[in-house]
C-alpha cells in the first residue's frame, strides 16, 4: 500500500480514537498503538498575557490529561485538511482539525493544526511526536492549510 495512504489511514484512526459521545470510554491502548513507545505529545497555547506556553507529555500520560480537560463530555475532532511529506522512512503531516461539542457538528469548539512526525519501522508507520496549537485572537489557520472551497477551485 502507498505510504501516503497508510499515513492518511493512521491519521483517520487518530481522530476517531478521541472522538465520541458523552460518557464514551476511549480506547487508549488503541491510541497508543498509533505511536512509538517513546513518543511525545505537546499541547501549546498562549497564557493570559499572550506568552507562548507548552505542556510536554509522554504518550502514556496523554489519556489522563485528555480526561482532565474533556472528562465525560461529548467531543468530536475531525481532520479537515492535511499536507503529508515523505522521505524514506520519515514523514511529516500538517493536519488541520476542527473540534465540536456534538456529533452533528453544530456546536463548534476550536480549529487548529497538529504537526505530526512519523517513522516507518519496517512494518508500519508510527507517530514519534505530535505538537499542536489552536486558533485564538490574532492567530488563524492560513488558507494553505484549509480545505479548498468551490470558489478557490474554480477561481
Amino acid at each position: 500500500m502507498d505510504a501516503k495512504i497508510q499515513i492518511q489511514e493512521l491519521l483517520r484512526e487518530l481522530y476517531k480514537v478521541i472522538s465520541g459521545p458523552a460518557g464514551y470510554k476511549r480506547d487508549w491502548k488503541r491510541q497508543q498503538n498509533l505511536f512509538t513507545s517513546y513518543a511525545k505529545v505537546i499541547r501549546t497555547s498562549a497564557d493570559s498575557n499572550g506568552e507562548p506556553q507548552s505542556l510536554v507529555m509522554d504518550i502514556q500520560d496523554y489519556p489522563d490529561n485528555f480526561q482532565e480537560l474533556i472528562g465525560e463530555r461529548a467531543f468530536y475532532e475531525d481532520e479537515i485538511q492535511n499536507i503529508i511529506e515523505i522521505f524514506g522512512n520519515i514523514a511529516h503531516a500538517f493536519s488541520t482539525y476542527e473540534a465540536w461539542k456534538d456529533e452533528e457538528r453544530t456546536q463548534f469548539l476550536k480549529r487548529g493544526i497538529n504537526s505530526i512526525q512519523l517513522y516507518h519501522d519496517g512494518k508500519s508507520w508510527k507517530i514519534t511526536n505530535m505538537i499542536w496549537d489552536d486558533e485564538r485572537p490574532g492567530l488563524t489557520v492560513p488558507a494553505k492549510y484549509m480545505p479548498k472551497t468551490i470558489t478557490e477551485t474554480n477561481g
